[in-house]
């Protein structure tokens, strides 16, 4: 006791719930596929708790009978992000998603710091699948001291078609030229990602 002196900051976000009502097997089926996760308990009230590794839950879909839905611009929070280790990774997910009917829902990005794929769950939740293109320093300086600048771009620049990726990621180009920004901004202006 008393040891504690400073504010301390958490060590991860452990789990999140999410309240559904007539998707609520969509919502579990999407989260299980998505994440490769496994139903840890059904609680007879509704709950189903996932996770996707050691954890006790990760995920918990909860029914709500009756429950409001999202406005189409809601304020709150607007996605979850859950972080992968390769591009082998995001390109298996999508590649996966695709057959289970879930395309990404507006745009696949690579920010610079990361590449991300965005996906809608069968409730209209946001959910990324992203990896960070650089060690975790590297990331925030690329975000302190570059992301945005004039010499970054525009944000939109960094998008790409997904096929496209999968195209080149399986023909064999290097993960050094499809994470790396300026590539992938070269590689997109001329129509091949």
């Amino acid at each position: 006791p008393g040891t504690v002196t400073a504010m301390p900051s958490p060590t991860k976000i452990h789990h999140m719930h999410i309240f559904s009502d007539e998707r609520y097997d969509e919502m579990v089926t999407f989260y299980l596929r998505m994440l490769n996760a496994e139903i840890i308990r059904v609680n007879p009230n509704g709950f189903t708790f996932m996770s996707y590794d050691d954890n006790d839950h990760r995920v918990v879909v909860i029914k709500q009978p009756g429950g409001q839905h999202k406005p189409d611009s809601p304020i709150g929070v607007s996605h979850v992000a859950f972080c992968y280790s390769s591009l082998g990774e995001l390109i298996h997910i999508y590649k996966k998603a695709k057959e289970w009917g879930y395309m990404p829902m507006h745009r696949c990005e690579n920010h610079g710091n990361s590449t991300s794929f965005y996906y809608s769950d069968p409730d209209g939740n946001r959910v990324e699948m992203m990896m960070d293109n650089y060690t975790p320093l590297e990331t925030q300086d690329y975000k302190r001291y570059y992301q945005w600048s004039e010499e970054y771009g525009g944000k939109t620049e960094g998008n790409f078609d997904p096929d496209k990726m999968v195209e080149l990621y399986e023909s064999g180009v290097p993960d050094t030229i499809l994470l790396d920004r300026e590539e992938v901004r070269r590689l997109v202006r001329e129509g091949r990602l």
